[in-house]
């Protein structure tokens, strides 16, 4: 079983809510070899659960329109830096998320791409839900359950 650790949850906590400067403290305090499992697989279940809040309608996925239009919304949101969301890669992880694709379709997809995407498109997602603070920490719980879940 994968170990999520509550300082891996602090720091995507602190990048979720916004806090850029405290987000690279905690990251930077994490230990790189445990954070390379925890905290990629903590980001990985908070992706998934928060594509199955936004994407998911009464058990029904979302038409590809939908998706299409989110990834641009973000990519529009970054600004110089859209170049860093591959709008085919941010497709590809949401319709994975939520069975519209097989897990293989990532094959093409690297790690490191992938995990990157994750995190922009995460970062998104939990903006447009304009959670409160205990509505984020509901939402970190789930995210934390879901990646413990997913690696045992």
């Amino acid at each position: 079983m994968t170990v999520v650790t509550d300082d891996q949850v602090a720091a995507l906590r602190a990048q979720l809510a916004g806090q850029g400067d405290e987000h690279r403290r905690l990251l930077n305090q994490l230990d790189p070899k445990a954070a390379n499992i925890g905290y990629t697989a903590l980001v990985t279940g908070a992706f998934f659960e928060a594509v199955r809040r936004r994407f998911l309608k009464d058990g029904r996925p979302a038409d590809d329109g939908e998706i299409i239009d989110f990834v641009t919304s973000v990519r529009l949101r970054l600004e110089e830096e859209e170049s860093k969301l591959d709008p085919n890669v941010g497709e590809i992880m949401i319709k994975v998320a939520l069975g519209k694709l097989p897990v293989e379709a990532r094959k093409s997809i690297s790690g490191d791409v992938g995990h990157g995407s994750q995190i922009l498109l995460l970062a998104g997602m939990i903006g447009d839900a304009g959670f409160t603070p205990d509505e984020l920490d509901e939402f970190l719980r789930k995210a934390r359950f879901f990646a413990e879940e997913l690696r045992s």
